[in-house]
């Protein structure tokens, strides 16, 4: 073969291989965006997750507590339970959360007055003994609108 033959077919090789490339990376590098993307999602509703976990097991506490301003019956009063600067809840937790804030999460709480065993008020007084507490963390996620998740625990007094 003559040296410009062989330099022919190297050409050729070389746009047939750009060709193959041009077509297969595309749609990897699309793939692994995806992936990378579901993983964050992944971390992020574990976070979530943490998150809700560490805020009921603090209600929780806080109501089998028998510390001034806190048990069950400080619950009757959610806004100053929550909001009352320095022994409220949302300042009280403050610290441990803001790892979580730090990266987008953020978490409210809602608290039910006195219902039954089956989440319905009965007007009983003898079966309307407990508060379904929910914790809403909301989430940032990298490949949609950000997510509400919802954690429920239904408490009742113990004492």
């Amino acid at each position: 073969m003559t040296p410009i033959f062989r330099r022919a077919v190297t050409l050729i090789e070389a746009v047939a291989a750009v060709t193959v490339l041009a077509i297969i990376v595309p749609p990897t590098v699309s793939m692994l965006v995806t992936s990378a993307n579901g993983r964050a999602d992944s971390v992020m509703i574990a976070r979530a997750s943490a998150l809700a976990d560490l805020v009921l097991e603090h209600v929780l506490a806080d109501s089998c507590s028998d510390a001034p301003g806190l048990g069950f019956d400080a619950l009757s009063d959610p806004d100053a339970y929550l909001e009352t600067t320095t022994t409220g809840l949302y300042d009280r937790l403050s610290a441990a959360c803001s790892p979580y804030a730090n990266v987008g999460l953020s978490f409210s709480l809602e608290i039910s007055g006195l219902v039954s065993a089956t989440g319905e008020v009965t007007g009983d007084a003898g079966e309307d003994v407990y508060r379904v507490v929910t914790v809403i963390v909301r989430t940032p996620m990298s490949s949609a609108d950000p997510l509400s998740i919802r954690v429920s625990s239904v408490l009742c007094d113990l004492s």
